[in-house]
């Protein structure tokens, strides 16, 4: 039954991110939106991994970087046209998607996977963690159309 369900949800997740893709092709970005969705998509994943690994990484990081997560969400709640709704739905997008791809994997190799992840989480500060997003939108600049 356990399978049953994870194959449903890997494929609603499939399908889902495919959906997201083109969605992500038609929509325009800033920059600075770009760099907030990247943020946020590392945000999402050191939650749910240090939720995974018993980790109290995220919630330290959480409190360290609590001024830029609000400038990122506030940077993607304009993209979404100051839809709290919106945002609210792609923050859980997000989580889910991370929890999906966590929960295909065994926790014990996730985990061992996951130290270098949490250790550097432990020491990105506001700076450290916005040049990260910025890094990450560099690497990733493919899957976003620049608004002109």
């Amino acid at each position: 039954m356990r399978r049953a369900v994870v194959a449903l949800a890997v494929f609603a997740c499939s399908i889902g991110s495919l959906a997201e893709a083109r969605v992500r092709v038609l929509e325009c970005y800033s920059r600075s939106e770009a760099v907030a969705d990247q943020g946020l998509r590392y945000s999402a994943d050191l939650m749910v991994t240090s939720d995974t690994c018993r980790s109290q990484s995220y919630d330290q990081f959480a409190q360290r970087n609590r001024m830029q997560i609000i400038e990122f969400q506030n940077a993607m709640r304009h993209h979404f046209r100051r839809s709290q709704a919106k945002l609210d739905a792609y923050l859980t997008h997000l989580a889910n998607d991370a929890a999906l791809r966590t929960g295909q994997q065994n926790i014990a190799q996730v985990c061992a996977a996951a130290v270098k992840f949490l250790a550097n989480a432990d020491t990105l500060t506001d700076e450290g963690f916005r040049r990260y997003a910025e890094d990450q939108e560099r690497q990733h600049d493919r899957e976003y159309r620049i608004c002109r």
